[in-house]
């Protein structure tokens, strides 16, 4: 179940599913209003997942390299609010992060665990001098900002 939902498009797809069913069921008889308000915001709420379909995921096996040449690594997993908001949060910079998913790499799963002190808590920053867990997005943001005027 874990490698189906690491495909970041599934929730997106599934929460679409979900608004036109909802949808159809409203307009298939006299118009619920409510129902209808519920599809719409469903549709909404999928455009927020969208944005980890297009965050580039890549291999753990980069990560050394990308941070010891100044960069930053974060670790994330779909699904994951607090990842799909730090997306919100750098997404003028998301191709200055080198994104792990750890649902697609059980090596970056490995290592988020060793990082947080046996969880697989995300989003987990790392650079060359720390790591964090990105409950403040501000922290996250000046960090990337930091490092990518470095590059």
């Amino acid at each position: 179940m874990r490698r189906l939902f690491a495909q970041p498009w599934v929730l997106t797809l599934l929460i679409l599913v979900l608004a036109a069913l909802v949808a159809a069921r409203a307009l298939s008889g006299p118009v619920d209003g409510v129902a209808v308000a519920f599809a719409l915001g469903l549709a909404i709420f999928s455009g927020f997942t969208a944005i980890a379909a297009v965050v580039p995921s890549r291999p753990d096996a980069g990560v050394e390299q990308h941070v010891a040449d100044g960069g930053v690594a974060v670790f994330w997993r779909p699904g994951c609010t607090f990842c799909l908001r730090l997306m919100w949060k750098l997404r003028s910079h998301l191709k200055d992060v080198y994104w792990v998913n750890i649902w697609k790499d059980d090596d970056a799963a490995a290592r988020v665990r060793e990082l947080n002190g046996g969880n697989e808590t995300v989003p987990t920053v790392l650079t060359s001098e720390e790591h964090y867990v990105a409950t403040d997005r501000a922290r996250a943001l000046e960090t990337v900002r930091s490092h990518a005027s470095r590059g």
